[in-house]
């Protein structure tokens, strides 16, 4: 396919004798497709059974007339208000117990039926009036599933689901009971009807285990709201129109499994906003890179779109930090270096009305040039020719992190550390996320081309190198095919709390790292959390300043080699391991009790590539190289400045801001 481009244009929202200007100017800007149709169910179905599609009709033929092509969204993401007053009711309930009221957006129960027949109904129109035209090349299913809290709810059709979900998982309350330890405060049922939702209390909260089980249930929900509709679209399409869903940051903080939900769709779609409402700054280059990677890892070799790629500054409420239009520029080079062949600029122009007034787009609403339209113009036409070759090929990477979604699950409920905790809004708590993205940053850092995978989705066999942190509910089936992967030569990086918990939850009856203890070479009987502190470590004989953040292990080395101690004279396990290495057979692996500072990281991670045979990368602050292969099997760097300064790396001057493609070294 190659690289192309498009923007988010919403034809309902803007006077008739502006469509065939905005068309002409989206063409000569580079634009190729246009999505539309997300949040249009009250224009296309204006009462229950009526649809009426003209205005779409009439958008698709202007554009199409330019050779634009359009990615049509199902608009099940906002409710029309007959459905929304639905006696049965179909609003969601909050945790807190509130009703959601229609207004907003996201605010249907998946679990409730009229919802569910309404969006079956909405979608089985939709594919039969444009499966098979041409100018439609693809379906977004909904529009960000489970945003803004939508992917909890706990009204009346959830508790029922819920119930008969557990009868299904469990087969009688019996072993219910045992799985989640019920004894424990007396809180045994005899019955499934007496399992409740898990509402927000006003102190002590529910049972972790029931709260997991209550993600997955909710999980396995939004799967099949997804699927019912993949599977309508794909019967009335023709071959060759794919299907995705446009994901958001942050996706750990979510109870849904995007591998789920995303598991009969050709390739996972991404809003890429990497300055939101108040921030004073963009996320960090490398958390950026971290997000996008996992989205790329949802598919096998499958390149992703961006669906949303910020073009100007962008809030619903306040406004914050304004990137410079070259800084926006690059984080479009940074997506397609990471494996998207497809970026849609949000949005064509900005919205004149409603709660997207401060989201702004390439044009204002005074219809003029804008300097980011012109900057963003000049960088998608270098782009094009500069990404050509690459934009569609898999991204090789000799390295992995690998992620846990019921650990995910858990971490974000029982955060053990304040160091993981990160209450963003009131419906996101990100510490995980960002923690995890912390343990992607020295792949970044070091410019070591690495993936990210599911623990159930890992192919061991394709890395030298696997990071697995905070890696709890063991599965003892994939500890055994770690084990013989590090046998073969392969390098384990392990972290804190390891290993801690089994598939059920519970803590386990062997000293720590549990089913690990082998491969690491250690025991750890004593921790603590350094919650927003930290502890100063040496890492080997090197006198530099270094700190373990998060989490505080107390080694103790069985057959492994210590390879960083704590140091800090407030603490009184000072001179003790935190980090080891032990040799397994024809690999390695590495125990770091602790979330490594960037000066520990930079110390450990030197150490940690070389032992598998990874040359490490440092090119300066800020400076990102991904290694890409052509179309023609040559190998080129994509080299990514991050910083506001002139950066001279492999031979290239980038500007502030800047990126070059050359050709692979070595």
């Amino acid at each position: 396919m190659g690289l192309s481009f498009g923007v988010d244009w919403y034809p309902e929202q803007w006077e008739r004798s502006l469509w065939e200007s905005d068309a002409d100017r989206m063409k000569a800007f580079g634009v190729r497709t246009v999505r539309m149709m997300e949040f249009a169910w009250a224009l296309v179905e204006p009462e229950p059974g009526r649809f009426d599609f003209s205005l779409f009709d009439e958008a698709i033929r202007v554009l199409a007339d330019r050779g634009i092509s359009v990615i049509l969204g199902t608009p099940t993401a906002t409710l029309p208000a007959w459905l929304a007053g639905d006696p049965s009711g179909v609003l969601q309930t909050h945790p807190s117990g509130r009703v959601r009221d229609f207004g907003a957006r996201r605010e249907g129960c998946w679990n409730a039926p009229a919802y569910r027949e309404a969006s079956r109904r909405l979608v089985r129109a939709i594919a039969a009036r444009y499966g098979k035209r041409p100018e439609v090349e693809g379906f977004q299913i909904d529009n960000e599933l489970g945003h803004e809290g939508s992917d909890r709810c706990v009204c009346p059709h959830c508790a029922r689901e819920w119930r008969a979900w557990l009868a299904r998982r469990y087969g009688d309350v019996k072993a219910l009971n045992e799985a989640w330890g019920t004894v424990f405060w007396g809180r045994t049922i005899s019955d499934f009807s007496q399992v409740p939702v898990p509402r927000i209390q006003p102190a002590t909260r529910h049972n972790p285990a029931l709260l997991l089980d209550y993600d997955r249930f909710l999980s396995d929900t939004a799967a099949a709201f997804v699927n019912e509709q993949v599977e309508v679209l794909r019967a009335a399409s023709t071959p060759e129109k794919w299907i995705t869903t446009n994901l958001f940051p942050v996706p750990f903080s979510l109870s849904l499994d995007m591998e789920d939900v995303t598991r009969g769709m050709d390739f996972a779609s991404w809003d890429n906003y990497p300055v939101w409402g108040e921030d004073e700054a963009p996320l960090p280059y490398f958390f950026q890179s971290f997000l996008m990677t996992y989205v790329r890892g949802l598919k096998k070799d499958r390149a992703f779109t961006v669906m949303e790629q910020m073009s100007g500054i962008q809030a619903h409420v306040c406004l914050g930090h304004l990137p410079s239009e070259r800084q926006v520029a690059l984080w479009t080079a940074q997506a397609v270096a990471r494996g998207a062949e497809r970026i849609v600029y949000f949005r064509w122009r900005t919205a004149a009305f409603a709660q997207e007034q401060l989201c702004y787009g390439l044009l204002d609403t005074d219809n003029r040039e804008t300097e980011r339209m012109r900057v963003l113009g000049e960088n998608l036409t270098r782009a094009e020719t500069a990404f050509s070759d690459l934009a569609s090929e898999p991204v090789e990477s000799p390295a992995c992190l690998v992620y846990s979604k019921d650990d995910a699950r858990l971490l974000r409920e029982q955060y053990l550390s304040l160091g993981l905790y990160h209450r963003a809004n009131d419906w996101m708590q990100a510490g995980l996320d960002a923690e995890l993205a912390k343990w992607f940053a020295p792949f970044v850092a070091l410019n070591v081309n690495a993936d990210v995978k599911s623990v159930r989705s890992v192919d061991l066999d394709r890395y030298k190198l696997v990071s697995l942190p905070l890696y709890q509910m063991a599965d003892p089936a994939f500890v055994e095919r770690l084990a013989a992967w590090v046998d073969r030569g392969g390098v384990l990086v392990l972290s804190y709390r390891a290993g801690a918990r089994d598939l059920s939850n519970r803590n386990v009856s062997e000293p720590l790292p549990g089913l690990f203890r082998a491969l690491a070479g250690v025991r750890i009987p004593r921790f603590e959390a350094l919650g927003k502190t930290k502890a100063r470590l040496r890492v080997g004989r090197l006198p530099i300043p270094a700190h373990g953040e998060v989490w505080a292990d107390i080694v103790e080395p069985e057959t492994a080699r210590p390879a960083a101690f704590w140091t800090d004279r407030k603490k009184f396990y000072r001179g003790a391991p935190c980090v080891t290495v032990n040799s397994l057979g024809k690999g390695t692996v590495w125990y770091v009790g602790t979330s490594p500072d960037p000066a520990a990281t930079f110390l450990l991670y030197r150490r940690i590539f070389k032992s598998a045979g990874i040359a490490p990368r440092f090119a300066g602050p800020g400076v990102e190289i991904v290694d890409r292969r052509l179309s023609d099997g040559s190998e080129v760097s994509v080299i990514l400045n991050h910083s506001p300064r002139r950066r001279r790396v492999l031979g290239r001057t980038l500007e502030p801001w800047g990126w070059a493609v050359v050709p692979k070294r070595g």
